[in-house]
Parts: C-alpha cells; structure tokens; sequence
C-alpha cells in the first residue's frame, strides 16, 4: 500500500506522456473580414507640372533678380539725387538713366516669370496636399465600413435579386354589349374610398387656410 499523500512516479510519468503526447488540434484559418485597401492613383489633373529642380532654379534667380532690382532703384536715385544737387544737367541725367531703365524693364520681366513659377508650384502641392488629405480620409472610413460590415450579416441583404419574369399579358376580352354592360353605379368600396379622400382633402384645405392665418397674423404683429 502507498502511504497517504505520496504520489507513484509512474503515475506522474503516465499523465504526462498522456498530457503532451495529444496531438494538437489543426489551427483554423481565420477568415479575412477585410481587405486592404490600396490607394487609388493621383489624377493627371492633380500632378504638379512644376518638377523640384525648375522650382529651386525659379527660387534662386528670382532672389537675384529682386537684388538687381534693388541694386537699379539705388543707382536711379543716386542720378536723380545728382540732378537735383546741379552735379549733372538734365541731358547728362536722361543719358545715365537710360541703360537702367532697360535692365528695369528686362529684372520685371524676369521677377514676374519666376513668381508666377513659384505660385504655380505652390498651388499645385496645395492642390496635391488636399487630394491627399481626401484619400486618407477616404480610405479610413472605407476600412471602418470594411470592418463593421461583415458583423451585420448584409451579405443576403445586398445581393442581387433575380429579375422577375414579366407577367403574361391578360387576354383582351370583348367589349360588353348594352344588354351584358354593368351598370354604372360604383361599387360600396370605391365610394367609401372617394369619401376617405374628399375628407383628407377638406382637412388639407383646413391646414392651408390656418397656415396662411397665422402668416398674416405674423406679417401684421
């Protein structure tokens, strides 16, 4: 006999191999509720037409040109300056000044190509920025209809139902002569129905007449 609280090693040594040597039950696969959703491609109407090297090259000549110009305006005051002293005449004013009005109007042309180049880039990667915005937004609540949809059981709901077949058509029957023709007195359900609608019209004329009280009542006050 095995004295009492003691455990027999086979025992244990039997219940493990029991324990362990089970086999394990296939995993089931588990079943995709959703799908992953791929973002849709960028329309060519939303590509930027401005690559990032025109833009850096645009930015940097338009920093120049705006120094040029600055640099014109000084020398134009400087002669101005002079006339107005009596170091130069007016002659010798309209001789100096005539070079940099040329390089004027050639840096203007030159500042308002480049920073029309730089609003067009920069309207566009707004442009851009937005549709991105849009397709994050659109694709998170996608995912969300995604993954509450399948918990709904739709599925039955949603599916296409089959096209009815067209009845036959009824078959024309002759015309009643006057001696078979029914009479003409409508039967009792028909004229229950005429006075169900001729009441729902008279409370309808009621509801307008007190409508158009109270608005005239409003207009009045």
């Amino acid at each position: 006999m095995r004295r009492k609280g003691t455990v027999h090693p086979f025992a244990i040594l039997t219940e493990l191999i029991l324990l362990f040597g089970k086999k394990k039950p296939p995993e089931e696969p588990i079943p995709a509720t959703t799908t992953r959703l791929e973002p849709f491609p960028i329309p060519d109407t939303i590509r930027k037409t401005i690559t990032e090297s025109d833009i850096t090259k645009a930015r940097n000549r338009l920093r120049v040109a705006n120094l040029e110009r600055d640099i014109i305006g000084d020398a134009l005051t400087k002669i101005y300056e002079a006339e107005a002293k009596g170091t130069i005449n007016e002659p010798e004013k309209n001789q100096m000044i005539q070079p940099y009005k040329n390089d004027l109007k050639r840096v203007d042309a030159e500042i308002d190509t480049y920073k029309k180049t730089v609003d067009l880039y920069e309207l566009e990667t707004a442009k851009e920025d937005l549709f991105k915005r849009f397709q994050e937004t659109f694709l998170d609540i996608q995912a969300r209809i995604e993954k509450i949809r399948p918990s709904l059981n739709l599925s039955a709901s949603t599916e296409a139902k089959p096209a009815e077949p067209n009845p036959a058509p009824a078959k024309t029957e002759p015309e009643p002569t006057e001696q078979n023709a029914p009479s003409k007195e409508k039967p009792p359900r028909e004229k229950a129905r005429n006075k169900a609608e001729e009441k729902i019209e008279t409370i309808r004329e009621e509801v307008l007449k007190a409508m158009e009280r109270l608005e005239q009542i409003e207009t009045e006050g």
